[in-house]
């Protein structure tokens, strides 16, 4: 996944109709670009993300599964691109 396709996806979370991925989405999208505009370090980058899916970790409702799943790949992508710099 590349940072084009994070944007994207967090785009489609963004307006997804569920306000707590909404909001998550648009949270994780502030973040990174921050971390592109060198407002924070990659590794602040990756702490946030992880803490940020561990809190979706907690959603329980299986109708919210495929969003949160969205939500983490997209996390995950940033984690592996954050990690790559």
């Amino acid at each position: 996944m590349n940072l084009e396709q994070v944007y994207q996806e967090l785009s489609d979370l963004a307006n997804c109709g569920d306000v707590n991925f909404a909001n998550a989405a648009q949270y994780v999208g502030t973040l990174a670009q921050q971390a592109q505009s060198g407002q924070m370090s990659a590794e602040e980058l990756e702490e946030i993300l992880e803490d940020v899916k561990r809190q979706t970790a907690i959603l329980q409702d299986m109708s919210q599964m495929s969003l949160k799943e969205k939500l983490h790949t997209c996390i995950n992508g940033l984690i592996a691109i954050a990690g790559a710099v």
